[in-house]
């Protein structure tokens, strides 16, 4: 599982609506909770000449501005110096027209967007609610070949709410499972994810988790930020996250219990460890993990087979361990693995996969000659001691006995033991290398109450 963190107050509050699409005029939502026995209060605005409210899309692209900022040592001016490119890697989504228009339109909507909060943001350096007004992103530059256009190679020089900033350098965190979310296919069962996982924590203690959560069906929907408030208009638009959740584990079920108003909705969540592990590859979990976009993870092991990608893996890891510079450690993985024309030499005391199959295969023949010489020369200790007299076996076989197992056999008993064995009532070989086993491998107890008994069988 590959764990990011992310700001607990964006995450708990939900500042954007999960819905993919709304209505042109849903220009404000607003909604009210109880806090510590207060009521608290959030609202947004944002005009509809950009788009309405944050929704959709917006809240992986704002998710990635917030992974990158602290991935970037959470300045104190709340800046993350980016790439589109690296916007829409971190966001899960491709790098190609269609999203470029989505994060042009996301960063005027996070401006131009208003919240206006009271009672509801917690400050986490002096354990308090705080009220205050601010918009998601302060400020932010694209230099880009199109004015204010996000284009392919774009530049963002993005600033962050002092609020978020504040919060996020006061360690006010929680964990985020990104491999699990960036696995999820639809954007509103992403956005109900990152929502109910927020839920799952303590606000006051971040350390302190649930194994359910239970809400008015009504109040959740303006957490969500739906827009329409008909309980089976709520079910039908949650329904397909839920599914999806099921499905791939993080979620055990969903109840919904009561009618009208008064209907809860119960989240009893699971584990999507084994749901994700099963669903994937080890080799695209990998990539993931290193920070390639699912889909783009995908189609390089689907077109390229998985000794491909694992050589290539092992190469881009050696050329970063030898200090090659990595602008963008991940687009520069996807060219190591595409690359046909050799751009990427071998690192120095880097091993090939043909040379680790030659060296596995060297290592194979010495160890297999190694075996033979030891039971060849084993043959011939065997012969040379069945050549001698059994009374000169028993005298030879003793000795080595009495090196392995010391004094914890008495005088009388070894005497058995010889006598046994000269006798021809014992093999002498085979005794020594039963107890030579034996005591290798922390059996000497077992052994020794096979040898008493055996002396007293021969006495």
């Amino acid at each position: 599982m590959l764990q990011r963190l992310t700001e607990a107050n964006v995450a708990r509050l939900g500042l954007i609506s999960i819905q993919e699409r709304i209505p042109a005029d849903f220009t404000r939502w607003e909604y009210e909770f109880e806090v510590e026995g207060r009521q608290g209060h959030l609202a947004c605005f944002s005009p509809t000449e950009y788009g309405g409210v944050p929704h959709g899309l917006d809240g992986d692209i704002a998710n990635a501005f917030i992974d990158l900022f602290i991935e970037q040592g959470s300045p104190e001016n709340g800046a993350v110096a980016t790439t589109a490119s690296q916007v829409l890697l971190r966001a899960g989504l491709h790098n190609n027209g269609h999203y470029h228009r989505v994060l042009t339109e996301s960063l005027r909507r996070l401006k131009q967007a208003t919240y206006t909060m009271s009672h509801a943001w917690r400050d986490h350096e002096h354990q308090r609610w705080t009220s205050g007004t601010f918009s998601y992103i302060l400020d932010y530059e694209v230099t880009s070949p199109e004015r204010d256009t996000v284009t392919e190679g774009a530049v963002l020089s993005v600033t962050l709410a002092r609020q978020i900033v504040k919060s996020i350098r006061s360690k006010y965190v929680k964990p985020l499972d990104y491999v699990f979310l960036t696995s999820l296919e639809r954007p509103l069962t992403r956005a109900l994810y990152r929502l109910l996982d927020a839920k799952r924590y303590d606000p006051q203690d971040l350390t302190q988790r649930v194994v359910s959560y239970q809400v008015n069906l009504l109040e959740w929907a303006a957490e969500c930020k739906i827009v329409d408030l008909r309980t089976d208009k709520i079910r039908r638009t949650l329904e397909g996250a839920h599914e999806e959740l099921k499905a791939r584990g993080y979620l055990h079920d969903v109840v919904y219990e009561g009618r009208g108003k008064k209907q809860t909705l119960t989240y009893v969540f699971g584990s999507p460890e084994k749901a994700l592990e099963s669903l994937e590859t080890p080799m695209v979990v990998a990539l993931v993990e290193r920070r390639v976009a699912r889909p783009v993870a995908r189609k390089l092991v689907e077109s390229l087979g998985e000794g491909h990608v694992a050589a290539r893996l092992k190469k881009f890891d050696a050329l970063k361990a030898s200090g090659y510079k990595m602008r963008n450690p991940s687009a520069l993985l996807v060219d190591v693995i595409k690359d046909a024309e050799g751009k990427y030499p071998d690192p120095p005391g880097m091993v090939s996969p043909e040379q680790e199959v030659e060296q596995q295969q060297t290592k194979v023949r010495r160890q297999t000659q190694v075996l033979q010489e030891v039971e060849e020369s084993e043959a011939q200790r065997e012969a040379a001691f069945r050549a001698l007299s059994l009374e000169d076996q028993a005298e030879k076989a003793l000795r080595t006995l009495q090196v392995l197992l010391k004094g914890r056999l008495e005088t009388s008993q070894y005497a058995r033991l010889r006598t046994a064995i000269a006798d021809g009532r014992t093999d002498g070989t085979v005794l020594v290398k039963e107890a030579t086993r034996a005591v290798f491998e922390g059996r000497a107890e077992e052994l020794l109450d096979q040898l008493r008994s055996l002396t007293v069988e021969g006495s």
